[in-house]
């Protein structure tokens, strides 16, 4: 009996995506969490990808507001609220973000592979940033290559904003290599940063 082709094809793809999580090495630089915000749920996200080109910054945001929206809770992506992301219109983003009710605002940024995340080991506090700060330091600083190229190494910086306060939450620092091409990449960080989050989110 012939098997399938929509079976074959299942198969294909799930051994794509084994072969993909083998293949990737991602390695955890830093993470800081804020200890006053224990307990704090997050039901409405604003996922901001701080990118020049704007191919990157719709494949980050559709990815990781993907994956967010299939855990249950509401996503909007940046570039339905800013189409044209620059040092200036990221500057709208928190009054945006509150007036479509999100209370909170996740902000993805690739950094150069030598450069240090602005973030602290262990528990220790970061310098003291909010939301509006954070996004003109982080639009003069990140590193928006036209492509990144594959084997390349870069640092990939997630934080989360508390929408109404502007305060920092959580933020983590992750060295990815991008040895699949950048849209697989962006697949399997979206799943470990995300996860990271999760556990980030839950009531001690």
């Amino acid at each position: 009996m012939k098997t399938p082709i929509i079976a074959k094809s299942a198969g294909l793809a799930a051994g794509l995506l084994l072969l993909a999580a083998c293949a990737t090495t991602t390695q955890v630089l830093n993470e800081w969490r804020n200890a006053d915000g224990a307990g704090t749920r997050f039901g409405h996200f604003v996922v901001v990808a701080l990118c020049k080109q704007d191919q990157t910054r719709r494949m980050f945001e559709d990815e990781f507001a993907w994956q967010i929206s299939n855990q249950g809770q509401m996503v909007t992506r940046s570039y339905n609220l800013v189409l044209g992301l620059n040092e200036n219109t990221a500057s709208q983003i928190p009054t945006i973000a509150r007036a479509v009710g999100a209370d909170g605002v996740l902000v993805i940024r690739l950094l150069k592979r030598k450069q240090d995340a602005r973030i602290a080991a262990g528990n220790l506090p970061p310098v003291p940033i909010n939301l509006p700060e954070f996004l003109q330091y982080a639009w003069q600083d990140n590193y928006d290559p036209p492509g990144v190229p594959t084997n390349a190494v870069m640092i990939v910086e997630s934080s989360l904003f508390n929408a109404k306060s502007g305060k920092l939450f959580w933020t983590l620092a992750m060295e990815v290599n991008n040895q699949l091409g950048l849209k697989w990449e962006i697949n399997l960080l979206a799943k470990r940063v995300l996860g990271k989050l999760k556990d980030a989110l839950r009531t001690k």
